[in-house]
């Protein structure tokens, strides 16, 4: 009895020293993380190049250098084209200035009020709290940190991409012993696997999921739908809820454009049938098992690692839940842990 509870304290006091560690270095650590899931989604994408004529002849580094210069020309274009979506956004708001008014006048009509409250105009009030003054340290700040943290984790990226195929080698000699470093290599080619699949699956469906967000904006008439559609699609990422917290910024838009609640209520009604069919068909089907972690255990993470990262660690919540799931698996004594994280107790 006593050696349980002892283990039990030990273990707790280990995972509080890891919860700090994580914290305090935040700055070293979510680099090199993040520039380990980049290099997930580069292999993934050279070996998907494969199959294409000409190019699948290439060698293996060459695919890669070709799907980075791929990949970092889509995300440049992709920032440049959020950027002034954003700008246009900013600058058309004053423009909605008197819908604010008229939706007030609403709003207090439904309610049976005859007077204006004492908050006075809610059009000015609001076009206050997004004043470019207030906003714009916050926005810069923002960007700037998110810039140092792409720019770092793509130089780690790099570097790891130059040695991966070392890599293999450099592990036998490093363990020695053949059999050890053969389950150390087995390990980590399970963990590029689950990744890898769980990376290309989720994309390919955030992509599906913007493309019908965007033909249901466009049907709708609301302004800057494929703004709006980029920004559900990259808030997918996020385990259930970031979707569908991306969906409230396009039923604003609706209802502030056409000053109609019912408009927005038929936006917000529209827009959440495909978050629906993605969360409980097509993620399911096209994700399978691709990371065997419950619904529990995904959201769990996801609490976990906003509250230790903020938005880059839920985004990163799945990935690095499945490699603790998995090393988890290979230890007798934890095996137990990652038995209850998975799905369906299968490892």
């Amino acid at each position: 009895m006593t050696s349980r509870l002892a283990l039990v304290t030990y273990s707790l006091a280990l995972i509080l020293m890891v919860g700090w560690l994580l914290v305090a270095g935040q700055e070293i650590l979510l680099p090199v993380l993040v520039g380990i899931i980049a290099v997930y989604i580069l292999t993934t994408a050279a070996d998907a190049l494969v199959p294409v004529p000409l190019i699948g002849r290439l060698p293996r580094r060459l695919r890669r250098l070709l799907a980075v210069v791929l990949i970092t020309l889509g995300f440049l274009i992709l920032a440049s084209f959020i950027t002034a979506s954003a700008t246009s956004l900013s600058a058309a708001l004053p423009q909605y200035a008197a819908n604010f008014d008229a939706l007030q006048s609403k709003f207090l009509t439904a309610v049976g009020m005859k007077q204006e409250p004492n908050w006075g105009n809610l059009g000015e009030y609001l076009l206050d709290m997004v004043d470019a003054t207030t906003l714009m340290p916050t926005a810069l700040a923002t960007i700037s940190n998110g810039g140092s943290l792409i720019i770092a984790a793509a130089l780690y990226a790099i570097f790891i991409l130059a040695e991966l195929d070392s890599l293999p080698d450099k592990t036998r000699r490093a363990l020695g012993n053949h059999a050890q470093s053969e389950h150390t290599m087995e390990l980590v080619r399970k963990i590029n696997e689950r990744i890898g699949n769980y990376l290309a699956a989720k994309t390919l469906v955030n992509v599906i999921l913007a493309l019908v967000s965007f033909a249901l904006l466009k049907l709708l008439g609301i302004a800057h739908p494929a703004f709006w559609a980029i920004i559900i699609g990259l808030l997918n990422y996020i385990p259930y809820i970031g979707s569908v917290i991306a969906v409230v910024f396009p039923v604003t838009m609706s209802l502030i454009q056409f000053t109609s609640f019912s408009h927005a209520g038929l936006a917000l009604v529209l827009l959440m049938i495909p978050q629906i069919v993605v969360a409980y068909y097509i993620e399911p089907k096209f994700l399978g098992r691709s990371v065997n972690l419950s619904p529990f255990t995904v959201l769990l993470a996801l609490a976990v690692w906003s509250t230790l990262w903020g938005m880059t660690g839920a985004i990163l919540a799945v990935p690095l839940t499945a490699m603790v799931m998995i090393i988890l698996a290979e230890i007798s004594h934890t095996r137990w842990i990652a038995v209850l994280m998975s799905e369906k107790g299968d490892l």
